[in-house]
């Protein structure tokens, strides 16, 4: 390929990390012959870290470890479990004409004081 001489592939498995939840993780990491098994917080910082830096682009790996650092000062966004169910309905919500607008209190009691009078 491209002038280079060609060698055969061997793939050496240096192990593997899974999120368990917030906060939450496994981790197993092959060094040689020797394998550390790791769970918990420091689990879930390496599978962060891990898929963190798999990031195509230094600027897409930038805006994912930023949402994730503000993510630990901030609360968690939360989404209604009814927008799951129906997901339009908001839409057709927001989209309703708005209430027609009731006449003001002084025309009201003119009008009223003018029937009385009749």
């Amino acid at each position: 390929m491209r002038g280079f001489p060609q060698k055969e592939y061997a793939h050496s498995n240096k192990g593997a990390v899974a999120g368990l939840g917030l906060h939450k993780g496994v981790a197993m990491i092959v060094m040689g012959k020797m394998k550390i098994k790791l769970k918990g917080r420091l689990a879930w910082y390496m599978h962060r870290g891990y898929h963190g830096l798999a990031m195509p682009t230094w600027n897409r790996k930038i805006r994912v470890f930023a949402d994730w650092t503000l993510g630990m000062f901030l609360k968690r966004e939360v989404v209604s479990l009814g927008a799951l169910e129906s997901p339009r309905e908001e839409f057709y919500e927001a989209a309703k004409p708005a209430p027609v607008a009731a006449k003001p209190a002084e025309q009201t009691e003119k009008t009223g004081e003018k029937a009385k009078a009749s």
